[in-house]
């Protein structure tokens, strides 16, 4: 039971994390990929604003404990975790400010995931 739960959370984490791609009602032309740039651009550089603001807190509110990571060893484990969630705040920042400027992410087929044998 609890492997199925972890392949299925596995399974579940890896169609999150899959890139978005993002297309708009109407005709697709010229234009449409000129405002699809700039409106790309736009909520990029919101989501790396506020993305940014939030890793500051973050990192300023982990740099008390700090020193005992460093002690034990562990700083690298929790930096790269740092990166990650950053990653992903952000990316989840543009796809919800795309879906407000009325881009719907395309559907894209399910990610294949490996044959598992125990």
């Amino acid at each position: 039971m609890k492997r199925a739960l972890v392949v299925l959370a596995a399974g579940l984490l890896v169609v999150g994390c899959a890139p978005k791609t993002f297309t708009k009602e109407g005709k697709q032309d010229a234009t449409m990929a000129e405002q699809y740039a700039r409106d790309e651009g736009q909520c990029r550089a919101q989501a790396k604003n506020v993305a940014g603001q939030e890793r500051n807190i973050e990192d300023q509110r982990r740099a008390v404990f700090s020193g005992e990571r460093d002690r034990f060893g562990q700083q690298d484990l929790y930096r790269t975790m740092d990166n990650q969630g950053y990653q992903n705040n952000f990316d989840r920042l543009v796809a919800r400010c795309m879906e407000a400027r009325g881009w719907t992410p395309k559907k894209t087929g399910p990610i294949q995931m490996p044959k598992l044998s125990w």
